[in-house]
């Protein structure tokens, strides 16, 4: 078993990711290539930055990848704001998920910041 697969925040993001792929499926076609494409990047990619940051040189350099995992995250929101705004598609749940998730990343890097400070005193 991989580090990141002990994490729940990974588990919670690969939900994630199952949740938008139901979500563009009911997008439009004409977005396939657009907006369709976009949600399904950028949910992979916080599933890929927490599972790549596991990885890292210590922990700043894992912080760094969670926060990119963040940035994922908020980018995903957008897209799903997007989608409900002009395509009337229901995100409330999803968009929930996306609460979780941002919350485990966000306690993990505090988690990592916390450990750090303690190993300094």
């Amino acid at each position: 078993m991989y580090r990141f697969e002990k994490l729940r925040v990974y588990h919670d993001a690969i939900d994630l990711v199952e949740e938008i792929y139901k979500v563009t499926k009911r997008l439009p076609n004409e977005e396939k290539f657009a907006l369709t494409d976009q949600l399904k990047r950028s949910s992979v990619s916080i599933v890929l930055n927490i599972a790549e940051g596991t990885g890292a040189n210590g922990d700043i350099e894992f912080k760094s990848f969670l926060r990119i995992a963040l940035k994922s995250l908020y980018e995903t929101v957008a897209g799903l704001k997007v989608a409900e705004r002009l395509f009337k598609v229901k995100t409330d749940m999803t968009l929930k998920r996306c609460e979780e998730v941002g919350r485990g990343i966000n306690a993990l890097i505090k988690s990592l910041t916390n450990q750090r400070q303690k190993a300094n005193d």
